[in-house]
């Protein structure tokens, strides 16, 4: 499952990567795209996947994760961001194998940065962990990433991701997980490279949106939003796989 919006540049790389022959076969690969202008939705259905297109003042980052998931047809739903390509072709494999713990709810994989992360991105990234080679397991923390990440969607069923919330979606809904009695898993083998460049103004805009939700999440505070009805414009276009 991927999030995406004016992706062109890299979202080609990424799907390359998730359809590599000799990775882990997806079973479904489902876009969501958000108004992208600059071919983004040209370039994802030239792959075989489901594009679902909602418009930009539709998006919240939990409403198009929960009406993508919804389309998904698997128990263990992978998301990546369209930016986030795998490491190795082991990068699927990999971040699914915590999943033979039943208390296992979520597992996040480790992320490289690019060559155009910022100091301010380097420093989050070591604060947040996903720079570690150490595997663990968090019960207390409520550390995730949808960026590259995966969850049982039964679980998803019974508590949707926040639709509500500017950002950090993904916190407020380990940190409930976590509190039902379920674990989180950092599995640094399953890498992406992933960073943004930003500019130090929007990025703190970026961060910004996510601190409400952090600072409310690590106080202990549960949070999960309803799934809104898929509106009519949000059509599914499913893209067989190339013969």
């Amino acid at each position: 499952m991927i999030r995406a919006k004016n992706e062109a540049r890299f979202i080609g790389q990424t799907l390359e990567a998730v359809f590599d022959p000799q990775a882990l076969a997806p079973r479904q690969v489902v876009v969501v795209d958000s108004g992208s202008t600059d071919g983004t939705q040209a370039i994802v259905s030239s792959f075989p996947t489901t594009l679902i297109q909602i418009r930009p003042d539709e998006f919240t980052y939990g409403y198009a994760l929960n009406l993508g998931v919804a389309s998904v047809d698997a128990e263990i739903v992978a998301t990546l961001s369209a930016h986030s390509l795998p490491s190795t072709s082991d990068w699927l494999r990999n971040l699914v194998e915590p999943f033979t713990s039943a208390r296992v709810a979520g597992v996040y994989g480790r992320q490289l940065p690019r060559s155009n992360a910022t100091v301010l991105e380097l420093i989050g990234m070591r604060l947040t962990g996903v720079l570690s080679d150490t595997p663990r397991v968090l019960d207390r923390r409520p550390l995730f990433s949808n960026a590259n990440g995966a969850f049982r969607r039964s679980l998803w069923l019974e508590h949707p991701f926040d639709e509500n919330v500017g950002g950090a979606e993904d916190i407020a809904w380990v940190r409930t997980m976590q509190e039902r009695g379920y674990v989180i898993a950092y599995q640094p083998t399953a890498g992406v490279y992933h960073s943004h460049g930003e500019p130090i103004l929007r990025h703190l805009r970026r961060a910004s949106r996510d601190v409400p939700t952090v600072v409310g999440n690590f106080l202990h505070l549960g949070s999960g939003g309803r799934v809104l009805p898929k509106p009519a414009q949000a059509d599914a276009v499913t893209r067989p796989a190339p013969d």
